[in-house]
């Protein structure tokens, strides 16, 4: 089998015999049950190939939908005009950028059917369009939006942000109002953003993007994984070399944790990212894939904007509001990791939902790009720091430990204009949280062990459990005021941090003393090192640090 790896196009996807997971089944249900509905999902999940596949199915192809569930029901495959309308690859600049992109679709389909509009502006373009496709094929028309929100996505923070919501809310008042000519519309985003007529105008739109009936019709569910890719998955277990080769099960425990997590609705399965799953079996590696094509810098803008608490991000419980429409200009920082995926729900306690990274790929490239960014790091720096790090506390080498640190805070500029005790904080975070991910890989499952060989381990009271049963990790990362502590373990050393951002390292050593930080350690058959380290405030970096061995 071969892969649609970035191919959006369903029909060269069944033309060239490609891996199609249907979902056939669940498009028929939601074309029965309703007519205008809004999607969301993060990007690369899969939204541009339902757009196109709704595209073939309304053209009428059922030559494409032969030994796909769609063809054994009673779909009739009539034929109607479709527009579709695609924001996501043009770059929207200006008003008039995204005036001239809906003309220019417009003008498309006109010259499509033979037809010839009359009218100037594109709202009463777009009327004049629908009534001279119903007229001429006798069918009300089919409209597929695919990211109605890049255009704002595109301009957040910028002045001409006004403008760019004005004319997006013109277009959809002008889809409300040709609800006549209209037989089926389906947008999709990333982002739900409120007063833009997409919402506030569009009272007769059903909002699927948490309905548990479609919560998998993107993403990949595990039953699909082990069907459609069995064979693929037989092939990396074949693959591997020396030692450490990893049995079916264990392997599909590591894929598991690297990549699924995504859930859509509480009680609905969870899936994988399509994406991440077709370029693992491509390229038969792990590694970050969605997330490179996916770099939140709005989100990090947005983090050190509201100067927000990093440790807020694993494990929260928050009320439904995290999953409603927001403002673009005073955007919430929650629902936008909602929505853009690097938070997700992994449980629910009525009424409040648990929220936490979907996987490994997410929330380690994310504290990868944090730390790169507060600490002003050129790409991938960040991940090579953390390695060292790691390495130096397995050799015991506390001087190259510490220098390496001094790597993430060298560049910090000397006019940062947010406050800087929550902005080193934040760095912190970044970066223990990196070190105790790095242990995450090699976790036991009830199964047997997976991932990578190293042996640093963070232990501490945010605990983020990467959810994979027996031997899961934890790590401790705590700051209050001007202190920060962290547990840090190697396998033969416990190391108990203290950092002071305005005091001595005397003073932090004392804080483990007095805080008792150690005793939970004293029968865990290791050796304990406890280190009070001091920020200088004159150079703005790692200080002295002082050393006591229990």
């Amino acid at each position: 089998m071969r892969y649609p790896l970035g191919i959006q196009t369903f029909s060269k996807i069944i033309e060239d015999n490609l891996l199609y997971i249907d979902k056939t089944a669940i498009i028929d249900d939601l074309i029965q049950q309703g007519s205008v509905y809004f999607f969301s999902r993060p990007r690369r999940f899969g939204k541009s190939l339902l757009i196109s596949t709704l595209e073939a199915l309304f053209s009428g192809h059922k030559n494409l939908f032969e030994g796909l569930a769609i063809a054994d029901s009673d779909y009739p495959f009539t034929v109607y005009p479709v527009i579709r309308m695609d924001f996501s690859d043009e770059e929207f600049n200006t008003a008039d950028d995204l005036r001239a992109h809906i003309h220019s679709i417009l003008n498309e389909y006109a010259q499509k059917y033979d037809i010839t509009l009359n009218s100037e502006t594109f709202a009463k373009r777009f009327k004049e369009l629908l009534a001279k496709l119903q007229d001429k094929t006798g069918q009300a028309v089919v409209l597929l939006v695919d990211e109605y929100d890049k255009p704002i996505l595109n301009n957040l923070k910028k002045p001409v942000l006004g403008e760019i919501k004005a004319v997006i809310s013109a277009f959809y008042a002008a889809v409300k109002a040709q609800d006549k000519y209209l037989r089926f519309v389906f947008i999709t985003g990333v982002s739900k953003f409120a007063k833009v007529s997409v919402f506030s105008g569009m009272n007769n739109m059903t909002d699927i993007s948490m309905d548990n009936a479609y919560a998998t019709l993107c993403g990949v569910t595990q039953q699909e994984l082990e069907h459609h890719f069995d064979g693929a998955i037989d092939d990396l277990v074949t693959a591997q070399n020396g030692p450490d080769r990893l049995s079916k099960d264990e392997l599909l425990a590591k894929i598991r944790y690297w990549y699924n997590g995504y859930r859509f609705e509480e009680d609905a399965p969870s899936v994988y990212n399509p994406y991440s799953l077709l370029s693992l079996f491509t390229k038969k590696k792990f590694k970050n894939y969605w997330f490179t094509t996916a770099t939140p810098t709005f989100l990090l803008n947005l983090l050190q904007d509201k100067q927000y608490d990093l440790s807020n991000l694993s494990q929260l419980e928050i009320g439904d509001s995290a999953f409603a429409a927001t403002e673009p200009e005073d955007m919430d920082v929650l629902s936008l990791f909602v929505q853009t995926g690097y938070l997700t729900i992994k449980g629910y306690n009525d009424p409040l939902y648990v929220l936490d990274f979907p996987n490994y790929e997410v929330k380690r490239s994310f504290y990868d790009s944090v730390a790169a960014r507060f600490g002003h790091l050129n790409t991938g720096l960040g991940q090579a720091y953390t390695v060292n790090l790691i390495q130096q506390l397995n050799a015991g080498d506390l001087d190259a430990f510490f220098a390496t640190l001094n790597k993430f805070f060298a560049n910090i500029p000397y006019d940062i204009s947010i406050d800087e005790e929550k902005y080193y904080q934040s760095l912190f975070y970044a970066i223990f949280t990196l070190l105790g991910l790095s242990i995450e890989v090699e976790v036991r499952t009830n199964k047997g062990r997976m991932g990578t060989q190293t042996s640093a381990r963070s232990l501490c009271s945010h605990e983020v459990s990467p959810r994979m049963g027996e031997g899961s990790t934890t790590r401790t990362f705590s700051s209050t005021n001007n202190t920060i502590n962290c547990v840090l373990q190697t396998e033969d050393v416990v190391y108990i941090i203290e950092f002071k951002l305005k005091d001595s390292k005397e003073a932090a050593l004392k804080q483990i003393h007095t805080k008792q930080y150690a005793q939970k350690y004293h029968n865990c058959g290791k050796s304990i090192v406890l280190l009070g380290v001091e920020f200088d405030q004159k150079s703005r970096n790692i200080g002295d640090f002082v050393k006591e061995t229990l």
